[in-house]
C-alpha cells in the first residue's frame, strides 16, 4: 500500500512539473497568435475599413483557439443591445487569460488596448495597435527566455519533488 501511495505521489508531482513546463511552452505561442490577430485587425480597420464587429468575426475565422474564442465572443457579445464595449472587452480578456497560458502582465496590456479600441480615428488607432504589438513582442521575448530557462527545470523539479516527498514520508 505504501508503494502505491509513493508511486501516486511521484506521478502527481511529475504531472505538475510537466504541466508547468507546458504552460511555459504555450505562452509564446499564444502571444504570437495575439500579435498576428492584431495585425489582421489593423489591416481590416485601415484598408478594409470594416466595423469592429466584422473585424472580430474575420479574426475569429482566421485564428486558432483560444484566440478564436476570444474574438468570436467579442463579436457575438456586440450583437446584444445595449452593450458596453469596455465591459465586454474586460470579460472576454479574463476568459482568454483563463483559457490560455497568458499571464496577468499580458492581461494588463490587452485591457489597456481595449480602452483605446474604437475611440480614435484610423491613424491614432493604428498607432495604438503598433504600441500594443511592441508591448506584446516584449512579453513574447520574456516568455521565450522563461521557457528556455525554466522549461526543463520544471519537469526535473516535478520528478525530484515527488521523490523527495516519498523519501520524507517513508
Amino acid at each position: 500500500m505504501k508503494w502505491i501511495g509513493a508511486l501516486l505521489l511521484i506521478v502527481t508531482a511529475t504531472t505538475i512539473g510537466f504541466e508547468w513546463s507546458n504552460r511555459l511552452k504555450q505562452r509564446p505561442k499564444h502571444l504570437r497568435q495575439i500579435i498576428n490577430a492584431l495585425q489582421v485587425l489593423e489591416a481590416e480597420m485601415v484598408y478594409s475599413q470594416v466595423s469592429l464587429q466584422a473585424a472580430f468575426f474575420i479574426i475569429a475565422h482566421k485564428s486558432p483557439d483560444p484566440i478564436r474564442l476570444f474574438f468570436r465572443g467579442m463579436a457575438e457579445q456586440m450583437d446584444k443591445i445595449p452593450f458596453d464595449f469596455d465591459q465586454i472587452w474586460e470579460k472576454q480578456v479574463s476568459l482568454l487569460i483563463r483559457n490560455s497560458a497568458l499571464q496577468s502582465s499580458d492581461e494588463e496590456i490587452l485591457l489597456q488596448f481595449g480602452k483605446s479600441l474604437g475611440q480614435h480615428d484610423i491613424e491614432q488607432q493604428q498607432k495604438h495597435i503598433h504600441l500594443t504589438k511592441v508591448y506584446l513582442e516584449t512579453q513574447l521575448s520574456e516568455a521565450q527566455d522563461a521557457y528556455q530557462h525554466y522549461g526543463k527545470l520544471s519537469k526535473t523539479l516535478g520528478v525530484l519533488c515527488g521523490l523527495f516527498l516519498v523519501l520524507l514520508f517513508i
